[in-house]
């Protein structure tokens, strides 16, 4: 029994399982060669049959190379690992990691959705529980690619863990907590590190670290979970936003973006008649005690970089825990329009700079005369198939209206795509929407939002829920 840098000891692990055995503590073997594991499992095997293990019995090795491990590195063999398992001692719970070097010169540098696919096919047949040893120092920044992991079986779970010297905070420990379930994590972490998160994480009523690419349904978990219970709201001045965060209670808030002559390049609130700039009017956001989304609907395409760099901003000094969403209208395929962002550009941009968003693309306007036919749906599900962050197809009422089949091609796309159907004052009234509207609403309630005119969303939760 040995840790690295060690490799020699004069504790046996026969020695050491009768001492663990006599405890009240449960036994995890870290196998650092292929060659120990067959024979490890042959004692574990006897020690079972011979008394009984009444305990936990957790298996563990690198089987994969994480960050900042070059593939040279010696890793332990994955088949084999499996194999030896499932031959020897089955009735365990795996525990395969990544190998990982964390360097504090790159701190963002973490675990890609790549590992992560690489690591669930080689896990994914396997019937017992499995527990991922994640770097919790890293863990935050792949937190989109772990919670896609968790999702892909009830019998998986995350173990953090931290090497003596990590720079593993609070903050960080709890951010993840707060956006899995609690019997999904464990922590193997130092203290006073662990005893502080404890600490916090148990406080009744403290604000949630909500992740900013998360699901609206899981933000503000509306009334049977049906997206018609959320609320949206318009803000085009400070004015708007300070009556909207003192008088409403919660939604989420659509913010143009734009630019002024006096300050080109700047993103500031569009239609303001004073300079308001989107940096202001997100603080104002964020220090709210309310449940407040964030919708930003940038008018073109030398904005979006800055955009997305201020919310990377927020995110760093770990203020930005709303869900906050994307929207530009994009040219794509057999919809490319001059004047509109490419497709592959507005991807591209948005996961080099900040790529914690959900995505939420719309077509060009002046192409939706005959609805939202099968060419625009079929190219526009094509560009955002295989993203790994949350998509929401922006829909106009009227026009859908004349389109139920794309609707079924868009509900169908993806189980992480939704559907957010717009209709406001300028775009007609409330009844030329009205087919639009309630031809979506037919099923999949979690994965339809409604951006509608106050007086329109009063109107359609009454035909809804009164016919």
């Amino acid at each position: 029994m040995a840790h690295p840098p060690d490799i020699y000891s004069d504790n046996t692990l026969q020695e050491w399982l009768d001492a663990v055995l006599k405890s009240n503590k449960g036994i995890k073997l870290d196998f650092k060669t292929i060659e120990s594991v067959g024979p490890s499992l042959d004692i574990l095997k006897k020690k079972a049959l011979e008394s009984g293990i009444n305990r936990p019995v957790w298996l563990n090795a690198d089987i994969l190379h994480g960050p900042n491990v070059p593939g040279f590195i010696e890793v332990v063999n994955a088949t084999s690992f499996l194999n030896l398992i499932q031959e020897k001692f089955p009735n365990a719970t795996i525990s395969p990691g990544w190998q990982v070097l964390y360097v504090s010169l790159l701190p963002n540098k973490t675990y890609t959705r790549a590992m992560v696919e690489d690591m669930y096919e080689l896990l994914k047949n396997v019937t017992q529980k499995v527990t991922f040893p994640i770097r919790a120092v890293m863990g935050k920044n792949a937190w989109p690619h772990f919670k896609w992991l968790l999702e892909q079986s009830p019998s998986y779970s995350l173990t953090l863990w931290q090497e003596k010297d990590d720079p593993v905070t609070v903050e960080d420990l709890l951010f993840i907590r707060d956006n899995s379930q609690p019997d999904q994590i464990y922590y193997d972490i130092y203290d006073p590190v662990l005893s502080a998160f404890k600490e916090v994480a148990f406080q009744p009523n403290r604000s949630r670290r909500f992740y900013s690419g998360g699901n609206l349904i899981d933000y503000f978990k509306p009334r049977n979970s049906d997206g018609i219970y959320i609320q949206w709201h318009s803000i085009d001045n400070r004015i708007t936003l300070m009556t909207l965060l003192k008088e409403g209670d919660s939604g989420m808030i659509v913010v143009p973006v734009g630019e002024t002559q006096s300050n080109p390049g700047v993103p500031t609130v569009d239609g303001s008649d004073v300079d308001f700039q989107l940096q202001e009017c997100l603080d104002l956001i964020l220090v709210s005690p309310k449940p407040w989304g964030i919708y930003l609907k940038i008018k073109s395409q030398e904005l979006l970089s800055p955009s997305l760099a201020l919310l990377k901003h927020l995110n760093e000094r770990k203020f930005l825990y709303n869900p906050t969403w994307i929207n530009m209208d994009v040219s794509y395929g057999r919809f490319a329009t001059p004047g509109y962002i490419g497709g592959d550009q507005f991807i591209k941009e948005i996961n080099k700079v900040f790529p914690y968003v959900t995505i939420a693309p719309g077509w060009p306007k002046e192409l939706l005369v005959q609805g939202y036919t099968k060419p625009l749906v079929e190219d526009m599900t094509s560009l955002f198939k295989g993203l790994w962050q949350e998509v929401s197809y922006q829909l106009q009422a009227v026009p859908l209206g004349k389109s139920l089949l794309a609707i079924q091609m868009l509900q169908q796309s993806s189980p992480r795509h939704s559907l957010t159907v717009e209709h406001q004052l300028e775009q007609g009234s409330y009844m030329t929407g009205y087919k639009g509207l309630i031809l979506v609403r037919g099923r999949n309630t979690d994965k339809v939002f409604y951006n509608l005119h106050k007086d329109y969303s009063n109107n359609f939760a009454r035909d809804v829920f009164t016919s």
